[in-house]
């Protein structure tokens, strides 16, 4: 798995949330491994409480912080 197939998995379930369940196996595998790569992690434990919940606003913020993250990781 790279970091776009990651992202690409976490943006699908965020897109699929209210009409259907995401596969959770492989959205927690590009979870764990983004998380792997960024320090903070209270991002990653919001988007897994926000697929529980079912809370669409906690996912798209999540998923944002995950995104800028990523992008000041590689600078």
């Amino acid at each position: 798995m790279d970091e776009t197939t990651a992202l690409a998995i976490l943006a699908r379930a965020l897109e699929t949330c209210l009409t259907e369940d995401a596969p959770a196996a492989e959205v927690f595998a590009a979870l764990n491994f983004l998380a792997a790569r960024i320090p903070a992690k209270w991002p990653f434990i919001e988007f897994r409480q926000a697929m529980n919940t079912g809370e669409f606003k906690l996912l798209k913020s999540a998923l944002a912080a995950i995104r800028l993250l990523l992008r000041a990781q590689q600078r």
